[in-house]
């Protein structure tokens, strides 16, 4: 059998993904009321960080409070420390 990824897993798969990369505020909210919902929030956050992802809303973040975020380390190589020091993952 196949292990399964994270990403399938993600509660965001039972939603429009135009949902999570709508820049309306309102559309953001949404979208993070679903991530704070997600069992791997946590592993999204990480991957986007990780990754620079540019758009979009991410593990409950937007591209606004991520850029902030790396703003404030960008040299990290290891972002659970960090996330764990602000309080977005335990």
């Amino acid at each position: 059998m196949p292990a399964v990824s994270w990403q399938d897993e993600a509660r965001c798969h039972e939603y429009d993904p135009e949902l999570f990369f709508d820049p309306h505020r309102r559309s953001e909210r949404r979208a993070k009321s679903v991530c704070k919902r997600c069992e791997v929030r946590s592993e999204c956050l990480l991957m986007a960080l990780e990754s620079r992802a540019e758009f979009g809303v991410w593990g409950g973040l937007t591209s606004k409070e991520r850029r902030k975020l790396i703003r404030q380390v960008p040299k990290t190589t290891d972002w659970v420390p960090v996330l764990q020091r602000v309080g977005l993952i335990v």
